[in-house]
C-alpha cells in the first residue's frame, strides 16, 4: 500500500487543527493566571501565598548570591537545591524568564531571580528558608 505525501501533509494539517486549540488555550490560561504551568500559588496561612513547583509541591527558594537572570547555585549547591528546571525553548512570560545554567540546562527565574526547590523540606515546615541568611521562600504580594 503506497501512501502519498499529500496524504500525509492533509493528515498533519487536521491533527495540527485539533492540536493547536488546546495548545493555544493552555498558553492563554498561563498568562492569565501569571505564572507557568510547572508552577502553582499556595496558601499556607501566616507564611502567605508561597509560589509551589509541580509534580512534587516544593517550595520555591531565591538565592541572594545570584545575579539577575544567573544562576550561582551551581556543582555542589545544586544538589540539596534542585533548580526549577524548565525546557530553554519554553515562552517567558511577564515576570518569568527562562535562564540557561552553567552546564546548559534552563530554569525559571521570576523577576531576575533564578528559582530552586529545597531537597530537605519536610511537607508542613520549610527547613531551608533563612539558612545561611541567603535562602528565602518565593512568597506572592499582589500589588495595589
Amino acid at each position: 500500500m503506497t501512501i502519498c505525501k499529500w496524504g500525509i501533509w492533509a493528515a498533519a494539517l487536521v491533527l495540527a487543527m485539533r492540536v493547536w486549540p488546546a495548545v493555544a488555550q493552555n498558553a492563554a490560561n498561563q498568562f492569565e493566571r501569571g505564572y507557568p504551568a510547572e508552577v502553582a500559588l499556595d496558601d499556607e496561612g501566616d507564611k502567605g501565598l508561597l509560589f509551589r513547583r509541580f509534580p512534587g509541591s516544593q517550595r520555591l527558594y531565591t538565592y541572594d548570591l545570584d545575579k539577575t537572570n544567573q544562576s550561582e547555585c551551581n556543582l555542589g549547591c545544586d544538589g540539596p537545591r534542585p533548580p526549577v528546571y524548565v525546557a530553554c525553548s519554553a515562552t517567558p512570560m511577564p515576570d518569568w524568564a527562562v535562564v540557561k545554567r552553567y552546564n546548559g540546562l534552563c530554569q525559571w527565574a521570576y523577576k531576575g531571580r533564578p528559582l530552586y526547590t529545597y531537597f530537605h523540606d519536610e511537607p508542613n515546615e520549610p527547613t531551608g528558608d533563612g539558612e545561611a541568611g541567603v535562602w528565602h521562600l518565593l512568597g506572592y504580594l499582589k500589588q495595589r
